[in-house]
């Protein structure tokens, strides 16, 4: 008998996440707003910046299927895991990378649909194969260099995203390096978001998620400019005052981001690695 009553509990409970996931996802209304909503962030947007795929990586089944692509410029504009569930190509698709000259407060970065900040050079492939890619990028006024190499986990089914910032001046700078990524779980524009020092999240209750992690670099072990951040808007962050939007738990269209805080020295290089995967 109680097994009868347990099993028809939990029929009743998935029953019932189902039924809450079908409404949130059968909300156009809400949907059309979140989407108008996600435009008012689209910053500068160069002739250089794309959504479009370069690159195209898929492994696994299953659990473990893994479908990313990467433009040319190194942003992921498109990751699905486990097979039709989306995380990041909603309009505009938002993903890519930043970072922050202190010592004279410039900003640099390339958020993809969500715009750059037209002081980048063109983007230079360096190598290519079946599991990575390896892109390199200058700004504009010559003084850094940026070199990311996104590769295939598939054992892990995950997206793993070398950074290597080269500092081309004479003198040692104070710089602020992240990641970001408007995450849509599912496709939905509304999702749940969190962070820890090292990860940080959005998902849809009762659905997927996907997080963005800390791998090696600077240590992000504390709450200072090293470390995971969600944020409230679904645009990227500015690169010189990141902490503008940054909040957690919260629940809407939002997004994540991962900062790294350091001293680059006279060409010197310094490389960190941060991963995507869904769960």
């Amino acid at each position: 008998m109680k097994k009868v009553l347990w099993a028809a509990v939990l029929c009743s409970l998935s029953l019932a996440i189902t039924l809450q996931a079908q409404v949130h996802q059968q909300d156009p209304t809400a949907q059309q707003a979140a989407r108008e909503n996600k435009l008012q962030y689209v910053g500068n947007v160069s002739p250089d910046a794309t959504t479009t795929c370069t690159y195209n990586f898929t492994s696994g089944t299953g659990n473990k299927f893994l479908k990313y692509c990467v433009t040319k410029n190194g942003n992921i504009t498109q990751f699905q895991s486990p097979s039709g569930q989306e995380y990041i190509a909603t309009a505009p698709a938002g993903e890519g990378y930043a970072f922050c000259d202190f010592d004279s407060s410039t900003p640099y970065y390339d958020y993809a649909g969500y715009g750059d900040s037209g002081n980048w050079q063109a983007s230079k492939l360096v190598s290519s194969t079946a599991t990575a890619v390896k892109i390199a990028r200058t700004t504009t006024d010559g003084k850094y260099t940026l070199t990311q190499t996104i590769t295939q986990n598939a054992g892990n089914a995950a997206a793993q995203v070398s950074m290597s910032l080269k500092n081309n001046a004479a003198t040692t700078h104070h710089v602020g390096l992240l990641r970001f990524a408007d995450i849509d779980a599912s496709g939905n524009t509304s999702n749940s978001f969190d962070y820890t020092y090292r990860t940080a999240f959005g998902y849809n209750n009762g659905g997927y998620g996907m997080q963005l992690f800390y791998i090696s670099g600077a240590v992000a072990n504390g709450p200072s400019l090293n470390g995971a951040f969600s944020q409230d808007i679904p645009g990227g962050p500015n690169s010189c005052q990141i902490f503008l939007h940054t909040i957690g738990p919260f629940s809407g269209d939002g997004s994540v981001f991962l900062q790294y805080d350091m001293m680059v020295a006279a060409g010197a290089t310094k490389t960190v690695q941060v991963g995507y995967r869904a769960y």
